[in-house]
């Protein structure tokens, strides 16, 4: 249930949503992606950046400076630097957090080198020193053939899209040093969690326990009553395709759960919608119900295919992708659970 805090906020969220968005007029015409900066309050900010990968970060305006959590790529950048000028005038981006190594949430870190701190996992070091085989980028791309080298017809999904932005030398290969280009290695690295206090507000680093990646953190806000959740808390919506990245499906509930046990109001996730507490509990909810199902299914003999097929959780029907995504994501679930 939401409270009066929680809907007041949400109210300034819709409305401020609206007198923030901002359109550019690139060369040639078109209009570039719309991207909108909107204040939860107490100086926290949330960014969309709009249709595509690049998803929703998140940065925080004190008397010390500016704290940004996962500027996502250099054009981002360049434009966020714009709008912090125009509307924080004589503040410095004074941290970075690089919430873990993919390349949709981190490329345009190395905008802020001149003023700022940069704090990730400690995982985060040797993933930008792993090939792509060891850490390989986001989705289901993969490094097939093993030779620590990202060829274009291995690309899936954002990646594929992105490939020419990524592909420095135009050689139709991928590196890894070309996909973390831009990734800036953090000063101050941490195992499970780290608190700072920064011109008056707490910001707490959380480590996911190897949920999505072995390097991927949480940031919760606790004077804000705000949660910003990296890949995947997917709120709303059928998730998660790929398998949940060859994880145990056990190791995700686990970390959200921990989740769950902290004071908050609003939850901010990397992509797609902004949600509430409530939320969270529900897509946990939703992995442990579709995770039921489909290890009942698995035990009474059925194949993958025969799943696909039978099963139905209709209590979920109103939630985005579920006809579209079905198959894939009880895909997901049965491989998941093969891991158990």
């Amino acid at each position: 249930m939401f409270n009066k805090l929680f809907t007041s906020r949400l109210l300034i969220i819709f409305s401020l949503v609206i007198s923030t968005t901002m359109l550019a007029q690139p060369p040639g015409g078109s209009v570039s992606p719309q991207r909108t900066i909107t204040e939860i309050g107490d100086g926290l900010y949330r960014v969309n950046t709009g249709p595509g990968v690049s998803g929703v970060f998140v940065f925080l305006v004190t008397d010390e400076g500016i704290l940004i959590v996962d500027p996502s790529n250099p054009d981002v950048s360049e434009w966020l630097i714009e709008e912090l000028n125009t509307r924080f005038p004589g503040q410095e981006v004074r941290y970075v957090v690089e919430s873990h190594y993919h390349w949709d949430h981190v490329r345009g870190s190395s905008r802020f080198e001149d003023t700022a701190i940069f704090i990730g996992h400690e995982n985060l070091l040797t993933n930008l020193d792993a090939n792509i085989a060891e850490a390989p980028p986001p989705g289901n791309t993969r490094d097939e053939n093993g030779d620590s080298l990202l060829a274009r017809s291995e690309a899936q999904t954002g990646t594929l899209s992105n490939f020419d932005a990524m592909d420095l030398n135009a050689d139709n290969i991928l590196t890894q040093a070309e996909l973390t280009t831009g990734i800036v290695r953090p000063d101050i690295v941490f195992s499970d969690r780290l608190e700072l206090d920064f011109g008056g507000k707490r910001v707490t680093l959380i480590w996911s326990q190897n949920r999505h990646t072995n390097d991927l953190i949480d940031v919760y806000f606790p004077d804000h009553k705000v949660l910003y959740a990296t890949d995947y808390v997917w709120i709303n919506r059928m998730c998660c395709r790929f398998e949940f990245d060859g994880r145990p499906l056990s190791t995700w509930i686990e970390s959200i759960r921990d989740l769950e046990n902290l004071d908050f109001d609003i939850l901010i996730n990397s992509h797609f919608a902004t949600g509430s507490k409530a939320d969270l509990i529900g897509f946990r909810r939703q992995l442990e119900d579709f995770g039921y199902a489909v290890a009942e299914a698995i035990a009474n003999g059925n194949s993958l295919e025969e799943i696909q097929l039978i099963l139905r959780l209709d209590e979920y029907s109103n939630l985005e992708g579920y006809d579209s995504q079905w198959d894939a994501i009880i895909a997901s679930f049965y491989g998941s659970l093969m891991l158990e």
